[in-house]
């Protein structure tokens, strides 16, 4: 847990105090919740059950593992004859809620394409494993410490024919009357297309986060002077939270059309929230 915390918040080295301080807050907060609504707000707790159980399984098992919990959670993929099932392919998605849009994306995928690499932050890497990852560092400023790190890696795994799912934005969302807006997607999916010659696949999940989320986003993005960037980090605190809630539903996926390499992020972003009608604001 520790070393998740200190990924998702950019926590250096050295800052046990901090760390511990967080948890306890975190640990009250959740206390303090379970007791008013039977939920636990963080999840720190559950995090750690989940993690006791699935016992060190990464790649595929750990996915199956996750999916089969609740009694089951049910992934619908439409438009997965976009896929080819063999060949170099970028899978460029919409984020719409956090660590858990890549086990919808992997349970709707695997057997289809059992080469599904995903672009994600080094914390995502601590908690579904290596294999499937290919990770981005970032600094305390939200800058990408391995840039060039992680363009080879992306390559490397077209090159050798292999199907990378990218998150063109590279950041949750926010709400905004009571419609997702997705921050500018960044222009990786489409230089990495072009330098390997790889069609796009737009693609989005039909999710959203639960009322919590966004109102702790909004909540602390207010008290920090209205800059959301921060909201969001501290929301992202809940991710494994919203993961949880998850467990046990039935969600769909969709892709589209594959795009030329090279598409515009600009409309490889509109194709992918066009997918999923009124879950997204226009623009």
């Amino acid at each position: 847990m520790d070393e998740l915390l200190r990924a998702r918040l950019r926590i250096p080295e050295g800052s046990d105090i901090r760390l511990k301080l967080l948890r306890w807050t975190m640990q009250a907060v959740d206390a303090l919740n379970r007791g008013l609504t039977g939920q636990a707000f963080f999840a720190l707790r559950e995090t750690r059950d989940i993690l006791l159980e699935l016992d060190g399984r990464t790649g595929p098992d750990l996915i199956e593992a996750l999916l089969r919990m609740n009694g089951g959670t049910t992934i619908t993929a439409h438009g997965l004859e976009h896929i080819p099932g063999r060949g170099a392919v970028v899978i460029g998605s919409t984020h719409p809620i956090g660590t858990f849009d890549f086990i919808a994306h992997a349970g709707a995928l695997l057997d289809h394409r059992p080469d599904l690499k995903v672009v994600a932050g080094r914390e995502t890497e601590r908690f579904l494993g290596p294999e499937r990852i290919i990770a981005v560092d970032f600094n305390r400023q939200e800058k990408v410490m391995t840039a060039r790190q992680t363009i080879d890696g992306m390559q490397a795994h077209l090159e050798t024919g292999g199907a990378l799912l990218v998150f063109g934005s590279g950041k949750v969302p926010r709400m905004d009357r009571g419609l997702l807006v997705e921050p500018p997607w960044r222009t990786g999916v489409t230089r990495v297309s072009a330098a390997c010659n790889a069609p796009i696949v737009p693609a989005s999940a039909d999710m959203r986060n639960s009322r919590h989320y966004y109102r702790t986003r909004r909540l602390m993005g207010l008290l920090s002077g209205g800059n959301d960037e921060f909201g969001r980090k501290v929301a992202s605190l809940r991710y494994v939270s919203e993961l949880i809630a998850k467990l046990g539903g039935s969600y769909a996926v969709h892709y589209g059309p594959a795009q030329p390499p090279g598409t515009a992020p600009e409309r490889l972003k509109e194709l992918s929230e066009g997918l999923v009608p009124g879950l997204y604001r226009p623009g």
